[in-house]
């Protein structure tokens, strides 16, 4: 096996997740612990950052030292701007699941995006009935039917029924049936 490796491939076993090349123990991703250690001291270069040793599934402790202060919190790799997600957790011993439910429930409670919107949603303006008209086909004209012509149709019978009555629409209907036979 290779003792450095740039592109680590994971073996099957995925209660132990290893490189095939070198034999590293990965997280998710395919990521090494040190790999994550980079990617989070890149956020803040001038922070010192180390990782304290504790993981727990793909979560990982990091140790962010100030001049007086020294910050414990939680990081695993993620395919982000900053390259992971990080978490902090009120327990001292917590298990990967309550950290990937600590993560899940502060990504929910983060404020809604605004309201504004950046952009203006732009669409083609829907062509008027006379541009549609002037670009006929069988299709159209059937369409156009069923949207004018059969409501139109339908109020003219009712007003020829209201008007003449039954005696009457049966003398037009008779009519109309002289005309064709």
């Amino acid at each position: 096996m290779k003792l450095t490796c740039h592109n680590h491939r994971p073996t099957a076993d995925v209660f132990d997740p290893r490189c095939q090349r070198c034999g590293r123990p990965l997280l998710d991703q395919n990521i090494t612990r040190d790999e994550l250690l980079v990617r989070v001291q890149a956020l803040d270069p001038e922070v010192s950052i180390s990782l304290t040793g504790r993981q727990r599934g793909t979560w990982v402790e990091v140790a962010q030292e100030d001049t007086s202060d020294v910050w414990m919190f939680w990081a695993r790799p993620a395919a982000n701007i900053a390259g992971f997600e990080a978490v902090e957790h009120p327990s001292s011993n917590p298990t990967g699941e309550e950290l990937g439910h600590a993560f899940l429930i502060e990504m929910m409670s983060a404020p809604a995006a605004p309201a504004e919107e950046i952009g203006v949603a732009w669409s083609r303006p829907k062509p008027s009935r006379w541009d549609r008209f002037k670009r006929w086909s069988r299709a159209n004209a059937e369409r156009e039917f069923m949207v004018i012509a059969a409501p139109l149709v339908c109020l003219w019978a009712t007003a020829l029924f209201v008007v003449l009555g039954w005696d009457g629409v049966k003398g037009v209907a008779s009519a109309v049936a002289s005309i064709f036979s």
